[in-house]
Parts: structure tokens; sequence; C-alpha cells
């Protein structure tokens, strides 16, 4: 009774027809994938049908010229590999494929824009805040009538507004935000 093609039934079956479609040599593909390359050949020249084969480069073609497109590819054959370590109970593979899958979502969402890890800074004027424009204009019409008063807090919210220049004190930055 002949043998099962350790190839048909490797759980990375895809990638390697892949390599092999795209012309990888038979003892690197061995080296990469842990297999006889006497195995990869016979499974080259017995397995890897021309349907497959322009199976796999129509799949490179469609998806393998942007970034975006191979990390989306990858993503679904490791996706694979993870369903059929889950379904043959291989709990170290399973943890392989989850942890590439993990760092491929990451790098997916980085691509793609919804993960964004760039440090922002959010710079509040105050003094042309609505509310406070508000409040300094009821604080003037309130000292109207003390024309003393009025000159003095002016005159202290004019300071406030003009930007503080910073100082050093024994190579310490210290400012008005940091007082």
């Amino acid at each position: 009774m002949a043998l099962a093609c350790t190839i048909c039934t490797h759980p990375e079956r895809e990638a390697i027809d892949e390599a092999l479609v795209a012309g990888m040599a038979n003892r690197a593909i061995g080296r990469r994938w842990d297999l006889h390359k006497d195995a990869v050949a016979r499974h080259k020249a017995n397995h890897l049908s021309a349907a497959v084969q322009a199976h796999v480069t129509e799949q490179v073609a469609n998806g393998a010229t942007t970034a975006l497109g191979r990390l989306e590819h990858l993503f679904s054959r490791v996706e694979r590999v993870l369903i059929a370590a889950e379904r043959e109970g291989k709990a170290n593979l399973v943890l392989q494929a989850s942890s590439e899958m993990r760092q491929t979502a990451a790098l997916l969402a980085k691509i793609t824009g919804e993960l964004d890890e760039r440090n922002t800074v959010q710079v509040l004027n105050v003094s042309a805040d609505p509310a406070w424009l508000a409040t300094r204009q009821a604080m003037l019409e309130a000292l109207a009538p003390h024309p003393e008063a009025a000159r003095a807090v002016a005159a202290r919210l004019l300071a406030l507004d003009a930007p503080a220049a910073p100082t050093v004190v024994a190579g310490e930055r210290t400012d008005r935000a940091g007082a």
C-alpha cells in the first residue's frame, strides 16, 4: 500500500505549492518546512497539477503585488494552519499560528490605518475658548464702574494671555504651564 504524500497532508501545503510554482529549489523547500527534498520532488512531479500551478499563479497575481495583499494572503494561510492544528490537537502549532496571526493582524491594522501608534499632542488654548472669552467680558463689564480696578484686572488678564518665556533654573526648564 502506498504511503500518503507528506506534502499533500502538510498543514502548509498551499505555501509549499506556492514555493514550488515560484521556482524555489526542492532542497530549500525541504529545509524551510522540514521535509525531505525527494518528497518535495515526488510531490512536484506527481501531485502539483497544471490546475494547481495555474491556481497558485493566479492567487499570487491577484493579491501579492502590494504589501497589503501579501499580508492578507499570509493571514489567510496562517488561519488555515491554525484551524488544521486545532483539529489535529497540535497545541504548540496552535500557539505558533496564533502568535503569527496576532502579529500579522497588528501589521495589517497599521497598514490600513486602523492602528495608529504615533504619539499625539493636543494643544488647548484656553484664552481662545468661547466660555473664557465670555467670562472675561463679563468681568470687565462688571468692573466698568470701577476704572482703576478694571485697568488692574485688564492688565493682569493681558499678562496671562502673553506667552511666557521659559526659564532655566539649575538645568531644569520651568515655564508658566509647569508652575
